[in-house]
């Protein structure tokens, strides 16, 4: 009989190279939908200038997803694990400082935060199953 148990290293990495190709999407082409994520203050900030940093974040973002997705097709040391989930952690921290230190953001962009430090969490946890 097949192994049909899934590659725990594929689905995450895949899991997160999915996520973040999507912020990565919406914040290159459509940066007006991270009003969503953002106050009063932040949409009222918004200029031009704000709109090419998002691109280029979002450019930044999508080289991040490409990486992940051929990641997730080798096989992963507990090292590899280790530096994705320290990403995830650095992601967790940025959000949740920006959100508790600026104007900006509203409660909604804890989404993201709570998905990346899940995405940390889970990383640390296959890199502890790694021997």
């Amino acid at each position: 009989m097949e192994n049909t148990k899934p590659n725990p290293s594929k689905v995450y990495f895949t899991a997160m190279a999915a996520f973040w190709f999507i912020f990565g999407v919406i914040t290159t082409f459509f940066p007006a939908l991270m009003n969503m994520f953002q106050t009063e203050v932040g949409v009222n900030a918004v200029t031009t200038y704000s709109d090419h940093i998002w691109r280029h974040d979002g450019l930044d973002i999508l080289s991040i997803s490409v990486l992940l997705l051929a990641i997730s097709r080798e096989a992963a040391s507990r090292n590899l694990f280790r530096a994705a989930a320290v990403v995830a952690l650095l992601v967790t921290t940025a959000i949740m400082s920006s959100i508790f230190t600026t104007p900006y953001w509203n409660m909604l962009f804890l989404v993201p935060g709570i998905s990346c430090l899940a995405f940390a969490v889970w990383g640390f946890m296959l890199s502890a199953k790694v021997k």
